[in-house]
């Protein structure tokens, strides 16, 4: 039966029939829509759900209710919601302090500086941040045995390690400098350190609005004649991390190592950093304030 379909239809074969059929649907193709259409009805206006967030209780309730239907598992509500356009993940937060016109004019801002020492050989333009890499231990449910009590022997010990990161948006190559403390002394040892990863180049520096990053002592080393006479700052738009390239990075450096344990905290960030030292990456500064 396959190879006499394979001969009549050829790869065509391989596709199921029944992809789209709704015979065994408890939802038609309408009330499926209707649903699609309450759940993107804001809150407060007809035909909306009574909550701005709601469960997955209340969403079933409102099933119910409406449609007179029940699945016996929560698997098929998340099939449900997922075939009218839903995924399950994380937000993004907003700062309630962030100013979206402000914001968009000072990353117009930023943008037009990188384009002009993008096109510039004597410039090396970075995208900068802090962030730190913390090793602790968790404890996770488990099917454990009943009326036994199970114990583990645990290492309550608490370490982390500040790093600062920069981000090359000419090469898409990734610097994390081990860092003590996030303090302005120690900024300033790293500005030294890219000096010299940079000895034929000026450096044009994006960064956010730390207080260290515009600290006195850091000021008073930029200009002419002076220590960092080849650095040029810039700041992103304030409460606005999501223009910072160099976020990825973190975040792209952090998933790599999350649960998997390693004998070792230095074993742990030797793996971190190489992680992202082995990687060329092509973010860039967005055009636009993502809100």
């Amino acid at each position: 039966m396959w190879i006499e379909a394979f001969q009549s239809t050829r790869v065509a074969s391989i596709f199921p029939g029944y992809t789209h059929n709704q015979n065994a649907a408890k939802l038609t193709q309408v009330q499926k829509e209707e649903i699609k259409q309450t759940l993107a009805t804001p809150t407060g206006q007809a035909g909306s759900l009574p909550h701005a967030f709601w469960t997955l209780p209340t969403f079933k309730e409102y099933i119910n209710a409406n449609f007179k239907v029940v699945y016996e598992s929560e698997r098929s509500y998340h099939y449900l919601l997922e075939y009218i356009g839903y995924s399950f993940k994380l937000p993004s937060p907003v700062d309630l302090r962030r100013n979206e016109y402000t914001a968009q004019k000072i990353l117009n801002n930023v943008n037009k500086q990188a384009k002009k020492y993008l096109t510039d050989k004597n410039w090396t333009v970075l995208v900068a941040d802090e962030a730190n890499v913390t090793s602790v231990t968790e404890i996770r449910r488990a099917w454990l045995r009943t009326g036994e009590k199970t114990v583990l022997k645990i290492n309550r010990e608490k370490v982390n390690q500040s790093y600062f990161g920069a981000l090359d948006l000419k090469t898409g190559k990734a610097h994390t400098i081990r860092m003590p403390w996030q303090n302005q002394e120690e900024v300033i040892k790293v500005l030294h350190q890219l000096l010299l990863r940079y000895p034929d180049t000026n450096i044009c520096i994006i960064w956010d609005n730390a207080k260290w990053h515009k600290a006195k002592l850091l000021r008073d080393q930029l200009g002419k004649g002076k220590p960092f006479e080849r650095v040029h700052l810039v700041n992103f738009p304030p409460y606005c991390p999501d223009t910072n390239p160099q976020e990825h990075i973190w975040k792209f450096g952090k998933e790599s190592i999350a649960n998997i344990t390693r004998e070792t905290f230095e074993e742990l960030l030797s793996a971190f950093e190489k992680n992202i030292s082995d990687k060329i990456f092509n973010y860039k500064i967005p055009k636009f304030v993502l809100r």
